[in-house]
């Protein structure tokens, strides 16, 4: 019995010294060498984590953007009073005006866009009457000044304008809307009804006169709008005048400036 455990011992320690193993480890692959006897035997291995682990240098795809957005807006402004002598008087609240439009916007980067819009215009000035020279030019008679009631010019208006919108929030990736941005342009105007509307003292005296030589037809005027989600704040400056100065007598002109909001 104690030779045959002798025996056992003996051959595991040949056996051992037969088969040498060695192993080199790079990443998920392991390489391992095996001699038995004068045979060497190589063992590739690799490990596949589960779930799969990202790499340490792979980055996450960047969010998207719609290049190309349309919108629909509305807004109202007001009439911004200017008392120098070169404009006539204008009561701000009664002096107002109305835009109906749409615009497209091609976003260069999620945070500069260009875009252009058209739009209709309705503008209200409400004209204190202090001016007969001007009413005798428009109306075509002498008119005394106390006698007048109210004095309104009005004009419709079609327009087409370009603009430049920085980011100062990106816009919501999905649609390209939202976010809150600044804003500067420029738009030209087409007056293609245009009216000076008088009232008397008399109730029933309601006087329309549209004589074209008085009015511009055509208007510029620079534009700068601030806006966060669908609210938009703007204000526009024309820098032409509204009334033909050449066929009139007096120089003065209506106020430039309206400020207002517009809903996207």
């Amino acid at each position: 019995m104690k030779k045959l455990i002798i025996i056992i011992l003996c051959t595991s320690c040949i056996s051992a010294g037969t088969i040498a193993q060695s192993g080199v480890r790079i990443g998920n692959l392991e390489f391992v060498y095996r001699k038995v006897g004068s045979d060497t035997i190589t063992q590739i291995t690799v490990d596949d984590p589960c779930p799969p682990c990202p790499s340490e240098k792979e980055t996450r795809p960047k969010a998207t953007y719609k290049s190309r957005v349309s919108d629909g807006f509305c807004g109202l402004g007001f009439i911004f009073p200017d008392n120098g002598d070169d404009f006539y008087t204008v009561r701000s609240i009664n002096s107002f005006n109305i835009d109906l439009g749409g615009e497209r916007r091609y976003h260069l980067t999620r945070r500069l866009a260009l875009g252009g819009l058209t739009q209709y215009s309705f503008y209200n000035y409400r004209l204190k009457p202090v001016d007969p020279t001007y009413l005798s030019e428009v109306i075509g008679r002498n008119i005394v000044p106390n006698d007048i009631r109210k004095q309104v010019f009005r004009s419709h208006n079609l327009a087409a304008g370009i603009f430049a919108r920085f980011y100062l929030s990106p816009p919501r990736a999905s649609n390209g809307k939202g976010g809150m941005f600044m804003e500067a342009g420029a738009q030209g105007d087409f007056a293609f009804s245009k009216y000076c509307k008088l009232k008397t003292r008399d109730p029933n005296a309601k006087e329309k006169h549209r004589d074209k030589y008085v009015f511009n037809p055509f208007t510029a005027s620079a534009t700068a709008r601030v806006g966060w989600g669908s609210t938009v704040i703007f204000a526009r400056y024309r820098f032409t005048d509204a009334f033909n100065k050449k066929e009139l007598t007096t120089p003065m002109d209506l106020p430039r400036i309206t400020i207002g909001i517009q809903f996207f």
